[in-house]
């Protein structure tokens, strides 16, 4: 499976949270997954807010190895806040999402991972597959 991963899909990853065991038994089936480099940011704070050990720290390089990384510039976003404007998310939230959709024109078979609800919803509206698991 081909997925993209926002942060409430690989944070449950590394550290014991709700999420865990569902995130876990999804990543089973991923052949290869993409992330907007942004998650590298959100991901890294949750590892430092939540003390996290050497070990957490050591999966979490390993994770992120495996992530294609995507990038927008500056120049794109207008389009982002465009696209958010009918959407409603969070400021990073809107940029994940953003990402993703682009990444569908590339990855047709492409898959959202998140546990984010208002992504979900958000990605509904548009028609972004979403992993369910």
């Amino acid at each position: 499976m081909q997925v993209y991963l926002d942060t409430s899909a690989a944070v449950p990853l590394i550290l014991q949270e709700p999420h865990s065991k569902a995130a876990v038994s999804a990543w089973k089936h991923v052949t290869q997954a993409w992330a907007w480099q942004w998650m590298r940011v959100e991901a890294e704070a949750a590892l430092i807010r939540r003390k996290a050990g050497p070990e957490a720290w050591r999966h979490w390089r390993a994770l992120s190895s495996r992530i294609e990384w995507l990038s927008f510039d500056e120049s794109l976003f207008d389009q982002v806040c465009t696209f958010n404007r009918s959407l409603g998310l969070r400021a990073a939230d809107a940029g994940h999402l953003f990402v993703c959709d682009r990444a569908l024109r590339a990855v047709p078979s492409l898959t959202l991972l998140t546990f984010d609800s208002e992504m979900r919803d958000a990605a509904q509206r548009i028609g972004v597959p979403i992993f369910a698991g």
